[in-house]
């Protein structure tokens, strides 16, 4: 289960960090403009640790930590999302 998890959450980040591409691309400038490139850089860099962990954990046994590790990983990943469509909906109403 934890291994699922850990999969889906690096799924959604990687989707993430096309999407804060496509974000990035959209953004007109201004305060969002400027920190669209660092928001981008860091969730490109979370997706990295996503898969790090991932790496790391693969061959261990199955254990309440680690399924408690991955559920706050894949959260973390949606959050990053709604996030992301929260930026898409202000670019958007601009």
């Amino acid at each position: 289960m934890e291994k699922v998890l850990f999969g889906l959450g690096l799924l959604v980040m990687v989707y993430n960090v096309l999407y804060g591409l496509r974000l990035k691309r959209a953004a007109p400038g201004g305060v969002i403009g400027e920190r669209s490139g660092q928001m981008l850089f860091l969730i490109a860099f979370f997706a990295l640790a996503y898969l790090g962990v991932l790496l790391l954990t693969w061959s261990e046994p199955s254990s309440l930590l680690l399924l408690l590790l991955s559920l706050i990983l894949f959260l973390g990943a949606v959050f990053v999302h709604l996030v992301l469509r929260l930026v898409d909906a202000i670019l958007a109403s601009l």
